[in-house]
């Protein structure tokens, strides 16, 4: 592998990167397979192929790692068999699971993630009865793995993280980019940066139906590094990322930087006198106002949240943002509690595009400050840039320690800068 030259110790694959999309229950499960538990059975499919029948992806994947001396991270599909008496077990008498495998440099099976939050459309998988808090150790560092929805729920996501030190993730993913504020590149290197964490994001590469960008994250002092790839060519080919990410222990300081969220109910000057009004984005109601002026302090408040936004640039003539605040349940396919101060560029200059997806930014931000009374600690900074069209990151462009501050410029005109607040104790 061309990877194990440029000395890769980990390589992580997509979600459904072996089947590709849309199964029902019935199609895909033929191409299952029985994946047992390593933490009851030492297998090394590579050496001991027959130990279990029918385990041809798995025999694969461990003579992958074994013959590239790897750690290889997978994701694909396991049925383990129920009878009728079990919990929610279907007539075919089986589980389907999608699950993430992991596999040493020698071969040897090391850990099974059954995905515990699930898309509505993934209705060929089951959800396990509960959620496995999945880990394995390296040289280089303590990982835990999940995949796609899972990153917005506690469980697994945050508990691995919060209560198992853990602070490297590897993340096979399926995601479909949702703009302006959830396309993959722009959350996962937010999602590295809230919780102090190494994340090794693998997203399927299918332009025509939106899947794309890849990387890995990693926080540095109070920003984030990033190696990525972002392609949404239609006719452009996957890519793999590479990069020597610092391996991550955990550490006072990375716990300190987690628990640093601010929790108190800041106090905010009267509101600056421009007319609010309501627009959906990303299938949430914002209370937002409209911004055309280079320069200026505004504030905007939805319920017990108020968000504060100071800025010096640019502001492109025939551009328009916005400044929004959303404090309530997000229900678009997941459901969580969110709260969400957003600046984000509309996609025309009337109030009614604020929301509506746009690639297209020619302003330039030279300084900002935005910040909010979130009543959670956990809140993940965003900023997406359009460089020439194309979503691009500028990682090291801002600080975040409890307010997202820039100071250096953008590379790029901006299209979200965001912060996405997620109260789990409120999730229902």
């Amino acid at each position: 592998m061309k990877n194990i030259d440029k000395g890769a110790r980990i390589i992580v694959f997509p979600e459904y990167g072996l089947y590709g999309l849309g199964w029902t229950r019935k199609t895909i499960a033929p191409y299952l397979e029985y994946v047992p538990d390593p933490n009851i059975q030492k297998w090394n499919p590579c050496d001991k192929p027959a130990w279990y029948i029918s385990t041809e992806v798995q025999h694969t994947l461990s003579c992958i790692a074994k013959h590239s001396s790897i750690y290889v991270v997978a994701n694909m599909g396991a049925r383990l068999p129920c009878m009728r008496s079990s919990f929610k077990c279907h007539v075919d008498h089986q589980y389907q699971y999608s699950t993430n495998v992991v596999y040493g440099p020698d071969g040897d099976f090391l850990a099974r993630y059954f995905k515990y939050n699930l898309y509505t459309e993934e209705k060929h998988f089951d959800k396990p009865q509960k959620v496995d808090l999945t880990t394995f150790e390296t040289p280089f560092g303590r990982f835990g793995t999940f995949s796609s929805l899972d990153i917005f729920y506690y469980d697994p996501a945050i508990y691995l993280i919060e209560k198992m030190n853990i602070t490297n993730i590897a993340f096979p993913t399926a995601w479909s980019d949702e703009l302006p504020l959830l396309s993959a590149i722009e959350f996962h290197s937010a999602f590295a940066v809230g919780m102090a964490s190494n994340f090794l994001a693998a997203n399927l590469h299918l332009p025509t139906t939106g899947y794309h960008g890849s990387g890995l994250y990693w926080p540095w002092d109070t920003s984030v590094c990033a190696a990525y790839y972002y392609n949404d060519s239609l006719t452009s080919s996957g890519y793999l990322v590479i990069d020597t990410v610092k391996a991550c222990a955990p550490s006072l300081e990375c716990i300190t930087r987690r628990s640093s969220g601010s929790t108190s109910r800041l106090k905010y000057e009267s509101p600056n006198h421009l007319e609010t009004f309501e627009t959906t984005i990303n299938g949430d109601r914002f209370t937002a106002i409209t911004l055309t002026s280079s320069i200026g302090s505004f504030n905007v408040c939805q319920h017990e949240l108020c968000c504060r936004l100071i800025y010096e640039g640019d502001i492109a003539s025939g551009e328009l943002f916005a400044l929004g605040a959303f404090d309530g349940m997000h229900t678009k396919e997941e459901s969580y509690y969110l709260q969400a101060c957003v600046f984000i560029k509309c996609a025309n200059i009337s109030k009614e595009s604020c929301g509506i997806s746009t690639k297209v930014s020619l302003s330039n931000i030279d300084k900002m400050s935005l910040f909010g009374n979130f009543t959670s600690k956990y809140v993940f900074p965003e900023v997406l840039t359009s460089q020439n069209g194309v979503l691009g990151l500028d990682p090291q462009a801002f600080s975040y320690t409890g307010s997202l501050v820039l100071d250096v410029g953008l590379n790029g005109g901006p299209l979200s800068i965001s912060l996405l607040g997620i109260d789990y104790l409120r999730d229902v």
